[in-house]
């Protein structure tokens, strides 16, 4: 009896044992069959998303910039791509190319006399941006003197709109900041006094306004006469509860100047945001950021008028090398 009982003990560990292995075996070749699958699914992803990318018309954050470690390939299909992108960018109409997006047409004032735009911030009593077109010949042109005729817009009043007034930045201890500044402007007596209408100004601190501001104007003005022309959005951060000054005027807490330059082979644009602080760097390109990252920033769709390959290339990076060298 003992040793047929340890026959079939021994025939039970060897069935156990056998079904063992061959649940062993259906697990390893459905792991490796799912370790293909992936993989294979994996590489046709990435073909399909190279593929998108190639083709995207639409501002994707995906794709727009390329590896640093990949080789750059020459081929000719490459350079039938940038001689494509060569001539879209010839064929950009540049009427209205410095306009940001526009939701609301209700807020915007065109100012005739100064050649500018601005969108009108009616709880804080100023600007949100101001977008402009500056030119050589405007500069070269210009000998009007600096007004300093502060003083509320007609077309914000005659909209019934909250407005600034002189009076509020005494004792302040803020600048009457210019957004579109008043050097840019003086080609005659009457477009430099529009610079001056409050809807233009905003309060910077004088460490910032005397300071790194003044110096990128300069600087921006320095570049049109390398460039010829460049298209300029200046604005600041309006968002959330601001401290005011007299007059209820918000205190921006940030401000900031997107810059593209537009030829008729190259696309370069650049962008800058500043703190509105008492500590601030004298080198303004501590402050230099990509279009795209502006935008995150501010929440603001810049240059919509660029055709959208040229849009994706030209904001996704900033090329400092190029401003830099015509400092």
């Amino acid at each position: 009896m003992k040793k047929r009982n340890s026959v079939k003990i021994s025939k039970r560990r060897y069935r156990w044992i056998v079904l063992l292995l061959a649940v062993l075996v259906v697990v390893l070749a459905v792991t490796l069959r799912r370790a293909a699958t992936t993989d294979r699914g994996t590489t046709l992803r990435s073909r399909t998303e190279v593929r998108s990318d190639n083709n995207s018309g639409t501002k994707n954050s995906a794709g727009k910039k390329r590896k640093s470690s990949e080789a750059p390939v020459h081929s000719r299909e490459d350079k039938g791509k940038k001689l494509c992108e060569e001539a879209t960018i010839a064929s950009v109409d540049r009427k209205g190319l410095e306009l940001p997006a526009i939701d609301n047409e209700e807020f915007v004032i065109r100012n005739q006399e100064g050649r500018y735009t601005l969108f009108y911030d009616t709880m804080y009593r100023q600007a949100v941006w101001v977008a402009y077109r500056l030119t050589r010949s405007e500069l070269e042109a210009g000998k009007a003197k600096r007004s300093n005729s502060f003083r509320s817009d007609p077309q914000v009043l005659s909209h019934g709109w909250p407005s600034a007034s002189d009076s509020d930045y005494k004792g302040s201890g803020y600048d009457r900041g210019h957004l579109l500044p008043s050097a840019d402007r003086c080609g005659s007596s009457q477009e430099n006094r529009a610079t001056f209408l409050l809807s233009n100004i905003s309060p910077q601190c004088p460490e910032l306004n005397r300071g790194v501001w003044r110096l990128l104007e300069e600087q921006v003005r320095r570049w049109v006469q390398r460039c010829d022309t460049l298209y300029v959005v200046t604005g600041s951060d309006l968002t959330g509860s601001l401290p005011r000054i007299e007059g209820g005027i918000g205190v921006p807490p940030k401000f900031f100047k997107a810059i593209l330059f537009c030829s008729d082979s190259e696309c370069q644009a650049i962008a800058f945001l500043i703190p509105n602080e008492k500590r601030l760097s004298k080198d303004f390109f501590t402050y230099a950021l990509s279009i795209d990252s502006l935008e995150t920033r501010v929440r603001m769709d810049l240059f919509p008028n660029l055709p959208d390959d040229v849009e994706l290339r030209v904001e996704a990076q900033t090329d400092r090398s190029f401003w830099r060298s015509m400092r």
